[in-house]
């Protein structure tokens, strides 16, 4: 067994294993470490949260044939491609393969041509392109949460996306919670190539591309900080033993808001409203320190959530 430059040992203890799988988007700065795929071993299962896009899945399956690991089950937090787009490359190359998603969403997964041209239209054709279209996901290798392991509690995690969940597991003497994005995107000990200086700092930056809703997000926050874990495995990227992490987001959040809304009241623009967040808001004052390609990728998603809250608060005035 090899182990590969994308895969990040996480804990490993009594027979069981976490890792943390990166999956770059290749010709595309800044997604070096952006999107990745946790690997849980244990006795009798090998279970993957997330999986990235159709067109990282090469390096997936190549870190899975070093590490000699089949999946036998996929745990996704929710269907946006960047975490789901990979599920059908998966099923077709491994057919024992289980897939569970909320059940809201799991059609998405069945036939993903909706899904596949809102993203598309969303990110523009040079961002699709390295996407690439997912396949398909059989119906037959879908299960309900009640047919999960029960090592494995699910946690409706709605905000990020209507249908987003969480995940809690014991595995290699921590207890796990994978949140996705529902406390936003968080730099963990895995994304340390985020920084200029190749050091990692502390920031959180909000999801909330549209449509939006402040208390059903605040809500999952709350949810996720009442939860039993010690180890947090963010969707963008690495783990992070911070339990402040939930508090940290929800205060952020509640800023945000009041930030946005009086932004809207003077007139200020996206940009305008991007920039002021970045001057006010200490959990971002640490992106100053990203590298250049980080900076842009950041600088797009911060437009996107600070929409979410625009169009939220708009609508409710």
């Amino acid at each position: 067994m090899t182990r590969t430059n994308d895969v990040r040992p996480v804990a490993a203890a009594g027979g069981e294993s976490l890792d943390l799988i990166r999956l770059p988007l290749d010709g595309r700065p800044g997604f070096e470490e952006f999107l990745g795929a946790w690997l849980l071993r244990a006795p009798g299962e090998t279970a993957l949260v997330d999986c990235g896009v159709a067109g990282s899945y090469a390096r997936l399956k190549k870190a899975l044939d070093d590490l000699e690991a089949a999946p036998d089950l996929l745990l996704l937090t929710h269907i946006h491609l960047d975490h789901c787009g990979a599920a059908g490359c998966l099923c077709r190359d491994y057919p024992r393969l289980k897939v569970f998603c909320c059940e809201r969403a799991a059609q998405h997964l069945i036939s993903p041509q909706k899904l596949w041209q809102a993203t598309a239209a969303t990110l523009g054709e040079a961002m699709a392109a390295a996407y690439r279209p997912p396949l398909p996901v059989p119906a037959s290798a879908l299960v309900a949460r009640e047919q999960l392991p029960p090592a494995w509690r699910v946690i409706d995690t709605p905000g990020h996306a209507a249908h987003h969940v969480s995940f809690l597991r014991r595995c290699a003497g921590r207890r796990l919670c994978f949140g996705g994005e529902a406390l936003g995107v968080i730099p963990g000990d895995g994304a340390s190539s985020w920084f200029a200086d190749g050091r990692r700092r502390d920031s959180i930056r909000p999801a909330t591309p549209p449509r939006y809703v402040l208390e059903i997000g605040r809500e999952s926050m709350r949810k996720l900080a009442a939860a039993d874990w010690d180890l947090f495995c963010a969707g963008h990227f690495g783990a992070s033993s911070d339990r402040t992490l939930p508090e940290r987001a929800l205060k952020q959040n509640l800023f945000w808001e009041e930030t946005i809304a009086q932004a809207l009241r003077d007139g200020l623009s996206e940009d305008e409203t991007v920039e002021l967040l970045r001057r006010e808001d200490p959990e971002l004052a640490n992106l100053v320190a990203y590298t250049e390609s980080a900076q842009s990728r950041e600088a797009y998603f911060l437009g996107n959530s600070v929409r979410g809250f625009a169009r939220f608060l708009g609508e409710n005035a």
